[in-house]
């Protein structure tokens, strides 16, 4: 299998990208991946107060669940298929105790069967870990508290169908804006490599990748002209979700620092803003092709 040695947002179907911390990947899977590779590392930026939650959006049968699978191996993550208000409880005991940072969920639509009170709950207490911090569940009659805001990422996924059932009461609680979006849909020349892979039983590189996650990473120097160049996207997003452009700013800043930082430096330089504004074709609800 060939190693192609140019940006890999720009590979042909045939080829494989050597990512310097994901190992080698297809070149459909690798723009998914680095953006949670990148999400991941944001826990651990001394400028971002809380991780980056996520939610990766495609057809019933394009792989969601495949790409987060590499999740399910990071001592920091929760992988779990489904939750309850009672699992929750105990994935925040865990983040307040410093085990776990972020919650991942490969099919979000399973926690939107349940009833609408557990649903309602849910998705409240998922609002609240993802931005300002759980202190007291009380209210909803579950056995939490916490001196300080508990805090955690969320990354799910779910299908186009059912975003579209759910986006209008997600957008009008604001968690919408909470999640930072990668929608996505295969080309033609995707489908083809796709379907040629499986009817050769090609082995599968997913399985051998692996997420990096610098702990302890310097303060991270991000030069204003080069920040400023993402605003374009930023206020793009904040029209999607009917919110100000803020939130989206701290999210892509955040990504950005943590591309700087997977990359071995503690500065921004214009090829990660390169990188992110060719990540950004994705960073959207219009599920563009890879």
């Amino acid at each position: 299998m060939k190693t192609a040695q140019v940006d890999p947002l720009t590979l042909k179907s045939n080829h494989t990208y050597q990512g310097s911390f994901l190992g080698q990947v297809t070149h459909s899977d690798y723009p998914i991946l680095l953006m949670e590779n990148l999400v991941l590392q944001t826990a651990c930026l001394k400028s971002c107060p809380k991780p980056i939650s996520l939610l990766l959006l495609g057809k019933p049968g394009i792989g969601k669940s495949r790409l987060l699978s590499p999740l399910a191996k990071m001592k920091e993550v929760s992988y779990v298929n489904d939750i309850t208000p009672k699992y929750l409880v105990e994935f925040l005991g865990k983040v307040k105790n410093g085990e776990k940072k972020f919650l991942a969920i490969p099919d979000f639509t399973n926690c939107m069967s349940h009833g609408k009170n557990t649903r309602n709950t849910l998705v409240a207490v998922l609002r609240s870990m993802t931005e300002e911090g759980v202190v007291d569940l009380s209210d909803y009659h579950l056995e939490f508290k916490s001196n300080k805001p508990v805090r955690a990422g969320l990354i799910t996924a779910t299908t186009h169908d059912s975003y579209q059932e759910f986006h209008k009461a997600w957008k009008g609680t604001g968690f919408l804006s909470r999640l930072l979006p990668f929608s996505f849909s295969h080309s033609i020349a995707t489908t083809a490599s796709i379907m040629k892979s499986i009817d050769a039983k090609t082995p599968d590189p997913i399985e051998k990748v692996k997420m990096s996650i610098k702990k302890r990473p310097k303060e991270v120097f991000c030069p204003e002209h080069l920040l400023r160049q993402l605003h374009i996207c930023e206020e793009l997003l904040s029209k999607a979700t009917g919110s100000l452009p803020y939130r989206h700013q701290i999210q892509l800043n955040a990504i950005t620092e943590a591309l700087a930082v997977l990359r071995g430096d503690n500065r921004v330089i214009q090829e990660d803003i390169d990188k992110i504004m060719g990540l950004s074709k994705w960073i959207n609800y219009d599920f563009k092709e890879l």
